[in-house]
């Protein structure tokens, strides 16, 4: 930017006035500066119009961004919250007896006197189980009591209730009909928020399946529906973090057939029909944009993201005067400077034609002083425009020290802009902070082009997030002459990723524990192959890109077996080989539970691939070689590896030499790299630790 402000001065060229004039000259002296004084009258309206333009753009990018990033991490949170409500069905829905009462209840239509007359030509079935209806009516009604629903309706094909919880109230056609789209879709179905007497709730349909079936082999035969609490737990998430910045609101919308409500727990309206402009019914999308507020009155800043299951939305925003507050007290300090400028240049170019006119042999002089003061005037605007800019700007000499800072700079470090000329960033930020930003500057000087770097740096005892970018400074013959520093904190960017990455692993560490529940035999499986699988990433160089995505793919290997029945996960004895083949099931589970969660990194490929072995013999594709990507064959190679060394039902555990030994004689099936990675990794006090909780546990 001082570069672009230095060629702009450059431009405005007074060589009219260099030459000494004739009397008659100076008429032609004050044509001439009267088109420079409209060029500069000129220059000062656009450059602060151009400014102003591009830091509201600016600006507008920023929020949009941080709009976007908070509220695609609370619909997470909002979609794990909602798929807990539904793992905490699993036990109801699938047991064996509900099943098996649910198939036979299909078979007779939902008639109950079919199921207890007996079996004639008139078709009266005589199932005996319809004795059990005492007993599962008290199960649904304790399950109902324990899991906080406040009613539980077993539904039949037809749409009427076969079975309700104790203290239920009647079943609604809304409710039948939810039912009836769980039975067409053969999967769980949301319903939308209502407002009752006991409060805000939704209506959850879990599709029942005959026993021996798995979901999607054949239809349901009953659909378990729910009537789950809101307000206690939307409030929760619902609520602003007090940390957030001033102006920002959270919203919750659903779409209920071609109404759009808010969803409001603990107003008096709980769930109130809004409007909402730019809303994308087709697409389901609510896009950045400056729109009236669906929480209070007034304009705002407003982006969504779609929560996963439900058809609802989390509307985050930001009140546009509190967001634009910034621009507007840099467009008055803009207008303000360029005002001023047109005013002194008008009373430097009156003087000076004063001057002309009484002292004519002092004309080349006053020339020369004319001009010098205009491009005093041109350098004070473009300081001006600079000190009000919020990117820290600085020039630097070619031996290293500054020659000029804007005020945004000065201030960032807590200085004066005059007490930092002549210092080097090593009095400014320290030794070690300077070696940092010397290796920048040498790529700068090396080859003339400009270098963006990320950098970290203590801004009156607080870190801050930098983006630097360096240009080489040369003068019209091409020679270096300094570099040219812009620095943008994105410390606020920085902040909203770390918040959306904690989220992720929160989701994560629950997922893990509900696997665990399942499986006693997991516990702690996972988090010994997450550490096992980043230390081997560590010793063959993977990114940290890689090393994220093999502990978020660690973590979640396991997560396909909570649709794995709990027997055969337990199971004290080898499995069959069916039981087998319903076992290696668990990786597509995995997939499509993790489809559509947005990790930044591999790690869905990861998983759908850590059972894929070099010789082509592996599951679930039977890909080959260098088809498997790195980071699969390192989880791959770790989990078989804890497995063998963690005891189970049928079986003692391995000793780790042994493993490692068995599974170099199958180097071709384990890539021969990761088994030496993971030798030596095994034998650092870290893994032997890690062993040792094996026993310990």
């Amino acid at each position: 930017m001082i570069k672009e402000g230095l060629k702009a001065a450059d431009a405005l060229d007074f060589a009219a006035i260099d030459a000494k004039p004739e009397p008659s000259g100076r008429w032609r002296v004050l044509l001439w500066g009267g088109i420079v004084l409209a060029v500069i009258a000129l220059a000062a309206v656009l450059v602060p119009k151009l400014t102003i333009d591009a830091k509201r753009n600016q600006l507008t990018e920023q929020v949009s961004e941080r709009l976007s990033i908070t509220a695609e991490g609370q619909a997470e949170v909002i979609a794990t919250w909602l798929q807990g409500s539904l793992r905490l069905a699993e036990p109801v829905v699938e047991s064996e007896l509900i099943r098996l009462f649910s198939a036979e209840m299909d078979l007779a239509g939902g008639d109950m006197s079919r199921m207890v007359a007996p079996q004639t030509d008139e078709g009266g079935l005589g199932v005996p189980l319809v004795e059990q209806l005492p007993f599962i009516e008290r199960v649904i009604s304790d399950f109902a009591v324990n899991a906080d629903f406040l009613a539980a309706y077993l539904v039949g094909r037809s749409g009427d209730a076969l079975v309700s919880s104790s203290a239920s109230v009647s079943f609604n056609s809304e409710q039948s009909a939810l039912a009836g789209e769980s039975f067409r879709r053969g999967q769980s179905v949301f319903g939308p928020a209502r407002s009752v007497s006991a409060g805000l709730v939704m209506d959850l349909a879990i599709p029942v399946f005959a026993a021996q079936v798995e979901p999607g082999q054949a239809p349901p035969v009953a659909v378990l529906v729910l009537v789950t609490p809101l307000a206690s737990g939307l409030s929760e998430i619902l609520a602003v973090d007090p940390l957030a910045s001033p102006g920002a609101r959270r919203a919750l919308i659903q779409l209920d057939g071609d109404r759009l409500s808010r969803i409001a727990p603990g107003a008096p309206d709980p769930v109130k029909t809004v409007s909402l402009e730019g809303f994308d019914l087709a697409a389901g999308e609510v896009p950045f944009g400056k729109r009236a507020s669906l929480t209070e009155s007034g304009t705002v800043y407003s982006a969504g993201a779609m929560v996963a299951g439900p058809t609802w939305w989390v509307v985050e925003e930001l009140d546009v005067g509190i967001a634009e507050q910034p621009l507007a007290t840099f467009a008055t300090a803009a207008m303000v400077v360029a005002a001023l400028v047109v005013i002194a240049v008008a009373i430097a170019f009156g003087a000076f034609w004063w001057r002309l006119s009484s002292l004519h042999n002092e004309t080349l002089a006053r020339q020369y002083q004319s001009l010098a003061s205009r491009i005093h005037a041109q350098k004070q605007l473009l300081d001006s425009i600079n000190g009000a800019i919020a990117e820290q700007i600085g020039l630097k000499g070619t031996d290293g020290t500054y020659r000029y800072v804007n005020a945004a700079f000065a201030s960032a470090v807590g200085r004066a802009p005059e007490a930092m000329v002549g210092l080097d960033d090593a009095a400014i930020f320290g030794r070690g902070t300077a070696k940092r930003l010397a290796l920048s500057e040498r790529r700068v000087v090396n080859g003339l082009e400009t270098v963006t770097s990320n950098e970290q740096i203590y801004f009156d005892s607080a870190l801050r997030h930098l983006q630097i970018s360096k240009a080489p400074f040369v003068d019209h013959e091409g020679t270096l002459q300094g570099i040219v520093s812009v620095t943008r904190d994105v410390t606020e960017l920085v902040e909203q990723q770390r918040k959306k990455e904690r989220a992720i692993e929160q989701m994560v560490g629950a997922l893990v524990r509900a696997i665990e529940l399942r499986d006693p035999y997991l516990a702690g499986h996972s988090r010994r192959v997450a550490e096992f699988a980043v230390a081997v990433g560590k010793e063959l160089n993977c990114t940290e890109d890689e090393l994220t995505g093999l502990e978020l793919a660690a973590n979640l290997s396991q997560i396909g077996k909570l649709a794995i029945p709990q027997e055969l996960l337990t199971k004290p004895a080898r499995l069959s080989e069916d039981e087998i083949r319903q076992m290696e099931t668990h990786l597509e589970h995995a997939v499509r539970l993790l489809d559509g969660i947005d990790f930044d990194v591999p790690v869905v490929e990861t998983i759908a691939q850590m059972h894929e072995r070099l010789d082509g013999k592996g599951y679930p594709k039977g890909l080959a070689g260098d088809a498997i990507s790195l980071t699969a064959r390192i989880l791959g190679t770790c989990d078989v590896f804890c497995a063998r060394v963690e005891p189970r039902s049928y079986r003692a555990g391995l000793a780790p030499a042994a493993v490692l030994d068995i599974l170099q004689e199958n180097s071709s099936r384990y890539d021969p790299k990761v088994i030496e990675a993971l030798r030596q990794v095994a034998a650092t006090i870290s893994g032997e630790k890690l062993i040792a909780s094996i026993a310990v546990g």
